[in-house]
């Protein structure tokens, strides 16, 4: 007896299975939209506690200057000095005190920042994060709503 194709019931089934497959995929396609974002945060984040963890081990004061405008921030330690820049589609407004009229963070060699703040990044979808610099502590933490 010859097969004559498939049978409607069959056809259903596989439909039923590509639309639990595709209601899967979605979420986690939309999440890699936001992976320039938060790779940026983290990097930010490494950098502060990097400057924080320098200026304790060294005994010096270790900087990290904003550059709001062009994306990019640098960090003033002993070994010299790092730059870095944000991905293009990710932008930053640094609230944190103002040094020679840039944002700046220090630490003192007790691990002390100047003083607390934060800086939002902000990327072209609109999606926001916070990295929040906790006063007295020198505490590196990132949020979605801000401090």
């Amino acid at each position: 007896m010859a097969s004559r194709g498939v049978t409607f019931v069959e056809l259903l089934l596989v439909l039923l299975i590509l639309a639990i497959m595709t209601s899967l995929a979605v979420p986690l396609v939309h999440d890699l939209g936001s992976w320039p974002l938060r790779t940026a945060a983290h990097e930010m984040v490494n950098a502060i506690q990097e400057a924080r963890l320098t200026a304790i081990t060294h005994g010096l004061t270790c900087t990290i200057v904003f550059y709001d405008l062009s994306g990019r921030y640098r960090q003033d330690l002993p070994q010299g000095t790092l730059w870095t820049d944000l991905p293009s589609e990710v932008s930053m407004i640094a609230n944190l005190p103002r040094v020679n009229d840039r944002p700046t963070l220090y630490f003192r060699y007790t691990g002390a920042p100047n003083q607390g703040g934060y800086v939002r990044l902000q990327d072209s979808a609109g999606r926001r994060l916070y990295i929040i610099i906790t006063p007295v502590t020198g505490r590196v933490r990132i949020d979605s709503s801000p401090p």
